[in-house]
């Protein structure tokens, strides 16, 4: 039997979204209210698939994909969301990770599960990012791979970091960027400027 997580702050839907899957014949493991709770449930019980709501308070449903997605890049997610024009979505794009908008029926569930079943999780190898640096006005755009990407967020001196282009793009200065990454968490940020095109728009 598939197993599963479900993540989402409204408790109601929650309950709803349980009934639907035993409807469907997955098992339920464990039910959590936010991104920090899904990844802990996700250690801690392996599921098939995660199900999560993206607009959660504090630790949302992008946090919940992304750290989980650190952990094991094969990870089966769906995302549940009323805002699917969420800025996100270049995300969910690159990942395979199918996104469910709110409201929906049994059918839909069971689509977007068979969906994720029968596709592979693989990452494409480069694509393109828009970031911004603390205490800065210009957008920056960059090549980077999807590890690059992790560490770009991770950076303390990075206000914004996000996909804006899933397709594979030519990455030539991979090395380079990873020696750039590295410089700036020293707060050296030449190579990366350097690597990187100042957005007009």
């Amino acid at each position: 039997m598939v197993n599963c997580i479900v993540i989402d702050d409204d408790q109601n839907i929650l309950d709803m979204f349980c009934d639907f899957l035993e409807v469907l014949k997955i098992e339920v493991l464990a039910t959590g209210n936010n991104g920090k709770m899904a990844v802990e449930l996700y250690e801690k019980h392996t599921p098939d698939i995660v199900f999560t709501d993206l607009a959660m308070p504090k630790y949302d449903g992008v946090y919940a994909v992304e750290n989980i997605k650190d952990k094991n890049q094969n990870a089966k997610i769906i995302v549940i969301t009323a805002n699917s024009n969420n800025y996100q979505m270049n995300l969910f794009e690159l990942l395979n990770i199918p996104v469910i908008s709110k409201p929906f029926g049994v059918n839909v569930l069971k689509q977007a599960i068979s969906d994720i079943s029968e596709n592979e999780n693989t990452v494409p190898k480069s694509f393109k990012i828009k970031y911004r640096f603390k205490d800065e006005h210009e957008h920056y755009s960059c090549t980077v791979n999807y590890d690059q990407y992790r560490n770009f967020k991770k950076l303390d001196i990075i206000q914004e970091c996000e996909i804006v282009n899933s397709n594979n793009e030519n990455i030539e200065s991979e090395k380079e960027m990873e020696d750039a990454l590295d410089l700036a968490t020293q707060k050296n940020t030449n190579k990366i400027r350097d690597l990187s095109e100042i957005l007009t728009t």
